[in-house]
């Protein structure tokens, strides 16, 4: 026998790591419920691996190492909690973002409204709920819609619906629940061509909301027989009242003809303002894709009407925890760089605040010391500062003419 296979012997009958192994089930707890503040925290994590491998890791995060919890406990637990309770944690988080300072555009908060398909996990309740999509018109598919601020990176509101639910139906949802907000004020809206409609628009000059919408060709044909310029038109339907709308036509670089309508008729902003104001709206497509590719939204940790609800909610509220640390961030990193003579300006990288904040940010919430609490969110704050990127003007990337059809394989979960 070689010293080498000695010595491994030795480990594993003084109790080594095999012996050790084998013991360990001993060792632990016995199989326990979370508190249900701790099952709400583990949540909030985002469960992106297989849900034992999660929960294993939440245990020996939080400084729990003889705590072992089953999976099949945890999805019975959270069965109990309804999804419309982390509904509500969203409109709260929603709420205090809008007590302090935010950016508008001539004192306006912008947002903008986009709906994307959502791929659900390919159960027949799921199909039967959501719809289905694909080649074979067999792929679970929802709705997800968002009301988006384009200015402060903040999700006001998010809805997952069926496909049977349509983009218009929902926006109009968007529009109550934007007048429901404590901070309801001086707001305008974004939408892109599908939204545009007679019921959109009257029912935003009722709320006294402001609007800038692009309109495709055979809207109104009195929009349509106009030329370039700023024009002033009546929208008119029988059984409704008259809008009077401001028309918008420019020529894009590629030659098309864009038209815009909107109802705020100051003179002072001309055509290049609202196309400056109009281009705005493109975050929303970018907020998509972190939602989707970042925070991984249809890479759900369930198959329950119920828990893929959770989980849509939870993920929104995250993005909207990353934006407020980003926003912090932000603010330090420009301080850093104020005297600099840098080329580019500098913006903290999304994709490593979404990681820093993983894991970190529950950990910090669940400190109950608020010394060391603070001193934990302020080394996720510093983390984010030292990871900035530079921003550089003028920069695209080409859209993908051939996406996978399926991102994540919900039969199969990975181990991270």
């Amino acid at each position: 026998m070689t010293d080498a296979e000695e010595t491994s012997r030795e480990m594993v009958n003084s109790q080594g790591f095999l012996n050790t192994a084998r013991q360990r089930p001993q060792d632990f707890s016995r199989n326990k419920k979370m508190p249900f503040v701790q099952l709400v925290m583990f949540m909030l994590n985002m469960i992106k691996s297989t849900i034992q491998n999660a929960l294993d890791n939440y245990f020996e995060g939080t400084k729990q190492c003889d705590v072992f919890m089953k999976q099949q406990s945890f999805s019975e637990a959270r069965q109990k909690i309804k999804w419309q309770a982390f509904r509500d944690l969203f409109k709260a988080i929603v709420n205090l973002i809008y007590t302090g300072y935010y950016e508008t555009w001539h004192g306006y908060r912008v947002s903008a409204i986009d709906g994307s398909k959502t791929q659900i996990p390919d159960d027949q309740y799921l199909r039967e709920y959501f719809g289905t999509m694909g080649n074979t018109n067999a792929a679970a598919t929802g709705q997800a819609s968002a009301l988006y601020d384009v200015l402060n990176n903040v999700l006001i509101d998010v809805q997952l619906e069926p496909l049977k639910i349509d983009e218009r139906t929902l926006a109009l949802r968007h529009i109550d629940e934007l007048c429901n907000l404590p901070s309801f004020g001086k707001e305008l809206l974004l939408g892109d061509r599908g939204y545009a409609s007679f019921l959109m628009f009257e029912t935003m000059k009722d709320r006294s909301i402001s609007f800038v919408f692009r309109v495709k060709r055979g809207f109104n044909k009195s929009i349509d027989q106009l030329e370039a310029g700023d024009h002033i038109v009546w929208l008119r339907k029988q059984g409704h009242q008259d809008i009077q709308v401001r028309v918008l036509k420019f020529y894009l670089p590629s030659g098309e003809l864009e038209t815009l309508i909107t109802d705020i008729m100051d003179k002072r902003m001309g055509i290049n303002a609202f196309k400056k104001l109009y281009f705005k709206r493109w975050p929303i497509e970018t907020k998509y894709d972190e939602i989707k590719n970042k925070l991984e939204v249809e890479n759900f940790s369930g198959r329950t009407l119920n828990a893929i609800m959770q989980d849509f909610f939870i993920t929104m509220y995250m993005s909207n925890i990353a934006a407020i640390a980003c926003w912090e961030a932000q603010i330090d990193a420009d301080d850093d760089r104020e005297l600099k003579d840098n080329k580019y300006t500098y913006h903290i990288n999304v994709n490593h605040a979404i990681g820093s904040l993983k894991d970190r940010f529950i950990q910090a919430m669940l400190e109950p010391n608020p010394r060391i609490r603070r001193k934990m969110i302020n080394r996720i704050l510093l983390l984010l500062k030292e990871a900035v990127v530079p921003k550089r003007p003028d920069r695209s990337v080409p859209r993908n003419p051939s996406p996978r059809i399926a991102k994540f394989r919900h039969n199969r979960k990975s181990n991270c």
